[in-house]
Formats: structure tokens, sequence, C-alpha cells
């Protein structure tokens, strides 16, 4: 069975309702402290979308370079503070200069890669000797993980487990391809509870903010949307108390070139 894809232009101007302020993002100090710990002067991020995380890295004096597919996702990063240099361009065949980045990285997309193994050889290709890659993003194959999301909407979880590289795999693609020091860890332990209705208000409920669900057909969205009315009229006949949990453990798999 074919993996759907996604347009995200079409989803780009509203994407960045995915980082809401009031949200501490552990994986964006993960990466602030590896570019500091390889002392980065350039770094790439393949898969940069609006450039959220790029602008964050600024702080680091690293010449930020960012590559995305969606030249609706790179209009987007345009209007960061942070100068980017940006280029379109696929996580399988990237268009730049070999032993080019200190640090090269992904944040929740190399599921939208296709060939991830490849990736990861062509991020190999272009970190300098003692460079690092770091891939980040959460395991579904894991089963670490509790998301309300793939409790009321069908086939999200099985597209996942499509989609998503094991951990395992991953690890070994980096050795294969003769990175060192391989290692992952936990970067950010993601824990919201949504008791009743507050789950409504909840950003990534939202049919355009996580591919996930932007993935679902109109009609898919709505039947899963109305299982969890459905669960709240529920729990008001029966003056209960029902919890909507995202718990989710988000990754970091590391790599160095030697």
């Amino acid at each position: 069975m074919t993996t759907p894809k996604l347009n995200y232009d079409q989803i780009a101007p509203q994407y960045n309702q995915r980082y809401p302020a009031s949200q501490t993002w552990e994986r964006g100090q993960a990466l602030l402290e590896l570019a500091q710990q390889v002392n980065a002067k350039t770094l790439l991020e393949v898969g940069s979308g609006t450039g959220f995380w790029l602008n964050l890295l600024d702080q680091t004096g690293a010449a930020l370079y960012g590559l995305d597919y969606s030249m609706g996702m790179i209009q987007q990063a345009k209007n960061q503070p942070a100068p980017l240099h940006l280029t379109r361009g696929t996580g399988t065949h990237l268009p730049l200069r070999s032993a080019t980045f200190d640090l090269v990285y992904c944040v929740d997309a190399i599921h939208h890669f296709g060939d991830h193994h490849r990736f990861i050889a062509e991020a190999y290709r272009l970190l300098k000797p003692g460079g690092a890659l770091a891939i980040i993003g959460h395991d579904p194959h894991q089963g670490s993980s509790n998301w309300y999301i793939y409790d009321y909407f069908d086939t999200v979880y099985d597209t996942d487990l499509r989609r998503y590289p094991s951990g395992q795999a991953v690890l070994k693609w980096m050795e294969q391809e003769g990175f060192r020091q391989i290692a992952d860890k936990t970067v950010e332990h993601i824990q919201n509870v949504h008791i009743g209705d507050a789950v409504l208000k909840d950003p990534f409920l939202k049919h355009s903010a996580t591919s996930q669900l932007a993935l679902l057909k109109e009609e898919e969205y709505q039947t899963g949307l109305n299982r969890i009315m459905e669960a709240l009229e529920r729990q008001k006949e029966a003056d209960e108390r029902i919890i909507f949990r995202s718990d989710i453990h988000v990754k970091m798999f590391l790599g160095y070139k030697p």
C-alpha cells in the first residue's frame, strides 16, 4: 500500500499554529546544546518548513541553511527574523556541496523523506569531519507514546507505522554509513492532559496542524472529530470526567562523522 503525500503548500500559512507560545520546546534546547558542542559554524535543517527551529538556532551565530520541498513553506520561512539561506529540494537528493556543514538535523520530518536510509547517506556526505547528524521525532514503533489522536481517528496509527522508520533502523543505517558515537535519547517528554471539552482547544486537533490529521480526507477527519464529540456527550450524560492524553516521547538519534 502506498503512503499518501501531503501538499504542504496548502497548509503553510496555518502551520505555525502548532507552535503555541505557551509550549516549552525541550527539543530546541537539545539542538542548541548540540550546535554548541560541535562548535557549529554552518548548520543545515532538512525539512525546515517555516524556519521555526532555524530561527531558534540563530543565537548560536552559525550560518543557517534550510531545505524544504514546499515552496509555500519556504515563503513562510522568509518571514523569520533570522537570516536564512533557503533551498528547495528533497531529503534524498540534497543539492549542496559535500563536507560543508558542522550539523545536519531534521525535526519531525524524516517520515516525509521516503527513502530514509538515503537521507542518512546524504547527510553523511554533507557533514565535515567531526560534524553531527541529529534526527528528532517520535517513534510510533516503540509503543511508549500514548496519543489520543491515534484512538479517535481511523488509519492514523497504521499510516504512521508505514511512514516512520523505527529507531532501531535509523541507528543501524547510521552505523552502515560510517557514523560513530551513535546514540539515542529522549530529548522531550510531552505530557498534555485535556479534560473534557478542553480538548477542543488543543491546537494539534485542527485538521491542518499535523500531517497525521492533514492526510485525512475531510469526511475521515470529521468522523474522528464526531467520535470525540460523542465521547464528550457520553461523559456529560454519565456525569463523568473524560481525559484526552498526549504522552509522547520525542527522541534524538545522533551520530558523528569521524
